[in-house]
């Protein structure tokens, strides 16, 4: 709830610092587009500390950092200061809070995995539905300025929460390792608990690993997802052995049409997260009315989250299959922004309790289908790598969109920009449903 009302909130400054610094939008745009893009494209660095220290330990160095950030942004006496103060070091600090607390929750739960990370990533769209609203009453009363030292208050908060985060107990690790042990064909491999008839982690030539872990080789890492890269058990892996084993693991044909996927539609999001209260206003209705449409992105998403989690818990749903509908949805409902007949209060609202709704899901499906794509023991370093695929998509969107928005002297191309990113997305992910139905087809 922090970490993303703050970051997905911005655009309510963006409306103050246009005025203020008397700049472009494709320069105010880089405060929000590098902290998004710094949140989530260092995420291979929270996974790499995180093989280093505690989750909780982390945690704790993120929110130190955060909010040294917030607190020095009110002193920038320019544009260029903030993209340091909150886009570089605020960024960095939220990424070491985001992926440690949502690995966790991955790495607690089994059979709901699904539901619990929707429900735990729907924090990120409660906070996205109340922060523009409270920022920009607080804004009214305290100035940008005075309010960003409001928001770094509420900030400190992230010490208490990332104290709590606890270790994954003992009988849980042990439970994931019985059921790697007994499972001949591994549940993320094929998911046969969810039905979802479709092997997750399927070989390009069609072959299924069968492999059993063998608790005496005395490594920490599970030597079953790869099958390729397994060592004798009499041998040491070496430096160059281990890291073969990892990029092997990681960076599957499916999970890289998946990291290509990610960073589409987050090209496509970043536009309407960090431009859509400018538009809002700039097509007639009030500073308040825009933030109140905008916080219906926040509530669309806080209940998309949970939606996403209970629909992939079923289990005659694809997960894959209802990511790409997200991501196609979300795009069609962007390119009715710019229709003038949807200009008022009520049809903004409506688009975005919609685009909230559908990027809730996508957002509660991703940790589930990296766990599907490459399995529990690769969840942590492959969800850093696709962080680092949602920075580089939301660094770049945004950015593009002012670039747009100047030349044209409009904010109607942005948003259809916005819409063909998403689109692309859905559709791009869509190779790996077709990969596999040809591949299913060559083997039978």
């Amino acid at each position: 709830m922090l970490t993303f009302g703050t970051t997905q909130s911005i655009g309510v400054f963006n409306i103050e610092f246009l005025r203020y610094f008397n700049t472009s939008n494709a320069a105010v745009s880089l405060v929000g587009s590098i902290n998004l893009g710094v949140v989530l494209g260092t995420g291979p660095l929270a996974s790499v500390l995180m093989t280093r220290w505690s989750h909780r330990q982390v945690a704790v160095l993120g929110a130190i950092l955060a909010n040294m950030g917030l607190v020095l942004m009110p002193f920038a006496p320019n544009l260029e200061y903030m993209y340091v103060f909150y886009g570089i070091l605020s960024g960095l600090g939220y990424s070491l809070v985001y992926v440690p607390s949502h690995v966790l929750s991955g790495l607690y739960f089994h059979k709901h995995r699904s539901l619990a990370t929707g429900i735990a990533t729907s924090g990120s769209g409660f906070g996205a539905a109340i922060f523009p609203i409270v920022m920009y009453h607080i804004i009214q009363y305290y100035g940008w300025r005075g309010s960003l030292f409001i928001v770094s208050g509420l900030n400190l908060h992230l010490l208490v929460f990332a104290l709590l985060l606890r270790p994954v107990p003992k009988e849980i690790q042990q439970l994931g390792d019985i059921n790697i042990e007994l499972t001949v064909v591994s549940e993320n491999h094929v998911n046969s608990d969810h039905g979802e008839g479709t092997e997750n982690n399927q070989k390009e030539d069609c072959e299924i690993p069968v492999v059993a872990n063998d608790k005496n080789h005395g490594d920490d890492e599970n030597e079953d997802m790869v099958t390729s890269t397994m060592l004798p058990s009499n041998e040491k892996a070496t430096a160059k052995q281990r890291l073969t084993k990892h990029f092997l693991a990681i960076f599957t044909l499916d999970f890289m049409i998946y990291w290509l996927s990610n960073l589409f539609w987050n090209a496509g999001g970043a536009i309407v997260l960090i431009f859509f209260p400018e538009y809002a206003y700039s097509v007639g209705l009030s500073k308040e009315s825009a933030s109140t449409a905008y916080t219906m992105v926040g509530v669309g998403s806080c209940i998309g989250c949970v939606l996403g989690g209970v629909l992939g818990n079923i289990k005659y749903i694809d997960r894959i299959i209802l990511y790409i509908l997200g991501n196609i949805g979300a795009g069609l409902i962007t390119l009715v922004i710019p229709l003038k007949v949807m200009h008022t209060l009520v049809g903004l609202i409506f688009i975005c309790l919609i685009f909230g709704l559908l990027f809730g899901i996508i957002l509660g499906l991703l940790v589930v289908v990296t766990s599907d794509l490459l399995g529990v023991d690769s969840l942590g370093d492959g969800f850093g790598y696709l962080m680092l695929a949602n920075g580089i998509g939301v660094f770049s969107g945004p950015p593009l969109a002012g670039l747009l928005i100047d030349h044209y002297g409009n904010q109607d191309p942005a948003m259809y920009l916005s819409g063909v990113f998403t689109i692309l997305g859905g559709i791009v992910m869509s190779i790996v449903i077709v990969r596999r139905r040809l591949c299913q087809s060559t083997c039978e």
